[in-house]
């Protein structure tokens, strides 16, 4: 008798358009090696709030909150 180990469930995939893609990309280049990751994390993570279909606002809301803490304000 085969054994089976537990069914790991993986979150729904995400589908960005090539723009939302190529924004993402930029954005994440423009920050130090070292918080790249914790931004895409951070993007997808608000992305998966609402599920596989999320609007313009959504996105650009997702990208813009996801960089909270991690750039410097060149104004202080």
């Amino acid at each position: 008798m085969m054994q089976y180990g537990p069914r790991v469930i993986l979150p729904p995939m995400l589908a960005l358009s090539d723009n939302q893609l190529a924004a993402v990309m930029t954005t994440a280049g423009k920050l130090p090696v070292e918080k790249r990751g914790t931004f895409l994390h951070r993007v997808v993570a608000r992305l998966q709030l609402h599920g596989p279909r999320f609007t313009t606002t959504d996105f650009d809301d997702a990208v813009r909150l996801a960089l909270s803490g991690l750039i410097q304000d060149s104004a202080a």
